[in-house]
């Protein structure tokens, strides 16, 4: 049945389509605002207007499928950006965005220290509008919004995104545009951080990285570099590894990864334009109580400005110019989806 015949069956959109703003109460969540998102799929998501208009929190038919941190939702005003502070108030979740001018390990560039991936995620929004467009034969929700990355005497970066949900897609669609607002030539890195969690991850997850390079990031990687496209179960002494890839890209320039729980028959695929985010990193944490797996398409490598700067993955924006990003995340729930996904992108 379409929409407008569905319609005739409810009092009100909201049955069918709903984006509510919230504000949470309690303890470092107190006064963050958030967008409540849900569709006719069954999925279910929030945009952190406080937050960066980050995704703290993806769900289908009840089923999580980010990784919420020990720390949770937190409040701005608890943000420490000097070396590895960001973890105090790291919420992880379905997705953080790490810049602009900043994104990886922390370091020092110029006489200023750099703290753990920028600013960009712990910044309020401003301008945001949210709205349900039902004037073309498919509804939407469209979120929107900008978020400012500036300092007196230095680099003005501004992100503006745009968030979408159809009305019965298992789908979201981020298109961000990072536009230098300085008169001087500015670096800029990104990373979307994008956190997959219990029950998707699990030891018996299949891990889809259709990979054409692996680097291990570091010595202790490179240990565990023949298992890096396996799950393992949580160990409370596991030490985090990260992996760079650059994955195969179809004929328009999109690459995919994915995760997917067979017994759970559930999955998640994340797709992305290679022509901006020419990398990803995958960030394999098996630990109990911060079991995780990152799928992170990024723009740069991620272990400081000068590591970056020295081996020519530094990206740079003149003044008035703009980059566009775009990602896409999808719900599998068949095992015919999932393979259909590896069909498509697999080297």
């Amino acid at each position: 049945m379409r929409y407008n015949d569905e319609k005739r069956y409810v009092g009100h959109r909201d049955q069918l389509l709903k984006a509510k703003r919230i504000v949470l109460q309690d303890g470092k969540a107190n006064n963050v605002s958030m967008i409540d998102v849900s569709n006719r799929s069954g999925m279910r998501f929030d945009v952190n207007i406080s937050r960066g208009m980050d995704i703290p929190y993806l769900e289908y038919c009840g089923e999580n499928f980010g990784f919420v941190s020990p720390c949770g939702v937190v409040a701005p005003e608890y943000f420490d950006d000097k070396e590895l502070g960001f973890l105090k108030s790291f919420t992880a979740g379905f997705l953080t965005t790490c810049g602009l001018k900043m994104a990886g390990a922390p370091c020092e560039y110029q006489g200023k220290a750099y703290g753990l991936h920028g600013n960009i995620s712990h910044t309020p929004a401003e301008e945001v509008c949210c709205e349900i467009v039902e004037d073309e034969e498919i509804p939407y929700i469209k979120i929107t919004g900008k978020v400012r990355d500036a300092v007196v005497f230095g680099d003005q970066l501004v992100l503006k995104r745009e968030i979408r949900c159809y009305y019965r897609d298992r789908k979201i669609t981020l298109h961000d545009e990072v536009t230098n607002e300085g008169y001087k030539k500015a670096h800029h890195m990104i990373i979307y951080h994008c956190n997959i969690g219990y029950p998707v991850l699990a030891p018996e997850s299949e891990i889809f990285i259709p990979s054409n390079e692996v680097k291990a990031r570091n010595s202790h990687a490179r240990e565990g570099i023949q298992e890096w496209m396996r799950a393992q179960e949580s160990d409370p002494d596991y030490e985090e590894m990260c992996y760079y890839h650059k994955l195969h890209a179809d004929e328009q320039g999109y690459a995919a990864a994915a995760i997917f729980n067979h017994e759970e028959n559930l999955g998640v695929a994340i797709k992305y334009n290679t022509d901006t985010l020419e990398r990803m990193v995958q960030w394999k944490m098996m630990g109990a109580g911060e079991y995780v797996m990152g799928l992170e398409p990024c723009n740069t490598t991620i272990d400081g400005i000068e590591d970056a700067i020295e081996n020519g993955s530094m990206k740079y924006l003149e003044p008035g110019e703009t980059v566009c990003y775009d990602l896409e995340f999808c719900v599998l729930n068949s095992e015919s989806e999932f393979n259909e996904l590896k069909q498509k992108f697999q080297k």
